[in-house]
Formats: C-alpha cells, sequence, structure tokens
C-alpha cells in the first residue's frame, strides 16, 4: 500500500463503515452523501488491494483483510486526534474508544465487573470487548492490534511484545460446606488420595506445578475430572466430595455464590500474572489509561485477599 495515495477522509470513511456495517448508516454518520460514500470505498480498495466489504442480508461483511485492518486504523485515528487536540491525558469520561481484552477466567471474574464499574462511575462511552484467549494466536492478534491486553500467566517471548508482571495470585483449596473428611485443612496426604477436579486447557505445555511439587514428595493427584474452564468447577465441587484448587481471589467469589468452603492448599503455590500489549502501544494515551486501571485494580484485589 502506497501512503501517498491514502488520504486521511478514507480511513475515516473506512472505520465508520466498519463500525455501522451499512454505508447508508457510515454515510448518515459521517455526513455524506451515500453516492459520495460507495465511491471513497471504491478508492480504498484499490489502494488496499482487496474488496474489504461483501454485501449480504445482514450488512457490509468485512472480508479478512479488512479485519486485519480494522484496529489499526481505528488506533491511528485516535492518535491523529490526539495530537491535533494536544491532548496531554486521556478523558474516558469524554471517549468513545473501543479496547479489547484477551482474559482467562481470572480476568473475565474478578477484572471486566470492576471496570464495568469504573466506566459506569465516570459515565464514560469507552466501550470494552472481551474474548477467551483459548485458541487465539496471541502474538498475531497482538500484533495486528486486533487485542490491545493480553492477562496470562506465563509472559510471551518477542520483540514485539511489553509484558509485565502486576502481581501474583495463591492458590487454594475449595470444597463443599458439608465435606464429610475436610474440615479447616488438608494434610499433603489426604490432598493426594481426594477426588480432584482439574483444570485442563487446549494446547497446555507440560503438567501443571502444583502435580510436579507432588511428584518430588512421591505422590500423585487422583484426576477424577477434568474440565476446560474453572468457572465449570464450583458446580462440581457442590455437588460432590471432589475439591479444585484455584486461585484465591476466584475461590473467594464462587464460595459466596455457591456457598462452598475455602480451605489453604498443603502445597504452596503462587503464580504470576502478566500484562502484555504491542510496545507500538507504550506512549498511546488511551491504551496507558487502561493499563493504569487495570494495575490498580488488579492491586485492590491483592490487597483484599492478603487480609
Amino acid at each position: 500500500m502506497n501512503l501517498r495515495n491514502v488520504d486521511l477522509n478514507l480511513l475515516t470513511i473506512f472505520d465508520a463503515i466498519m463500525t455501522e456495517r451499512s454505508i447508508t448508516r457510515a454515510a448518515q454518520k459521517i455526513g455524506m452523501s451515500q453516492p459520495a460514500m460507495s465511491i471513497a470505498l471504491d478508492r480504498f480498495r484499490h489502494i488496499a488491494g482487496d474488496r474489504l466489504f461483501a454485501r449480504t442480508g445482514q450488512g457490509m461483511k468485512p472480508t479478512p483483510r479488512a479485519l486485519e485492518l480494522a484496529n489499526p486504523i481505528r488506533r491511528a485515528l485516535s492518535i491523529v486526534s490526539s495530537a491535533i487536540e494536544h491532548r496531554t491525558e486521556f478523558d474516558a469520561t469524554k471517549s468513545k474508544r473501543s479496547f479489547n481484552l484477551a482474559l482467562s477466567d481470572y480476568g473475565e471474574l474478578l477484572l471486566v465487573p470492576q471496570i464495568a464499574k469504573l466506566l459506569e462511575q465516570a459515565a464514560s462511552s469507552v466501550h470494552i470487548k472481551t474474548t477467551s484467549a483459548l485458541g487465539l494466536n496471541i502474538e498475531r492478534e497482538l500484533h495486528f492490534e486486533n487485542i490491545d491486553i493480553y492477562l496470562w500467566l506465563i509472559p510471551i517471548e518477542s520483540e514485539m511484545v511489553r509484558s509485565v508482571q502486576i502481581g501474583t495470585v495463591q492458590e487454594v483449596c475449595l470444597v463443599r460446606k458439608e465435606h464429610p473428611e475436610i474440615s479447616d485443612h488438608i494434610t499433603l496426604e489426604k490432598y493426594a488420595k481426594m477426588k480432584h477436579v482439574v483444570l485442563e486447557l487446549a494446547g497446555a505445555y507440560g503438567p501443571p506445578l502444583i502435580d510436579r511439587k507432588l511428584w518430588r514428595k512421591k505422590l500423585t493427584r487422583q484426576r477424577t475430572m477434568t474440565v476446560s474452564s474453572l468457572s465449570q468447577m464450583p458446580r462440581i465441587v457442590g455437588m460432590t466430595d471432589m475439591v479444585a484448587t484455584l486461585p484465591k481471589p476466584m475461590a473467594q467469589a464462587y464460595a459466596a455464590a455457591h456457598d462452598l468452603k475455602i480451605v489453604p492448599a498443603p502445597v504452596h503455590i503462587e503464580l504470576p500474572v502478566f500484562m502484555m500489549w504491542n510496545k507500538r502501544m507504550d506512549q498511546d494515551l488511551g491504551h496507558t489509561w487502561l493499563r493504569e486501571s487495570i494495575i490498580n485494580i488488579h492491586d485492590k484485589i491483592a490487597l483484599k485477599n492478603s487480609a
């Protein structure tokens, strides 16, 4: 693509069609006539070397190439707008920016509600979209800026990706309150003999840390049930004598919602939590606001669960 041929208005038009999925609505949003909008789209199609959109009964469906371009173009428009307006900080009360977060169960359960609360209190029009990280090529999605923030236990080793540890999380055990064998603690030997519901992620490499620690003591967990999401654990635990081992903040949320009991794990497990993003976003004001907001929320969760 020759940038000398790219009119900034074409990027604005592309972004409007991506948002509205309709040439008519996009034209109304920008204040152009529909024929002028169609001509401008044809120009950008020629520059991009792709049809970009296909007409369907549900509106304008973006091609894979259009989906690749969408977030980088939106980001570029935001940066240009900020530069022109001489902004020195991001104003969440006025912004209509959209951010995409790739999260695990941990982030979905604990961070997203707090982000929603923060936006509501600020009467903000910022839009947050979450997606599961499972099955995604995260490094590629970060590269194309389809994902703004990725949270996980393992940092991505890449020159393009910034990985920052924002905290740690301790694992505890979760059982039903009327468990016939467990009161307020579990011995290591009893823990190994109990029936366990265990998380296993698709594509995960190697055994969990807790199993490796048990092996060093010549012990093995009895894996009675394997699930693909931590959110499946509380109902299983509540209806059986199984035990689940999971991060303490999640266990506390599940225990309160499902009337379960938390017991310290007999093996000390403390997992790191990393936040990752494309390094190109380091100086982006909106992205900086989002990162700082997530760190502040995570700090409050950690403080609450340290008690």
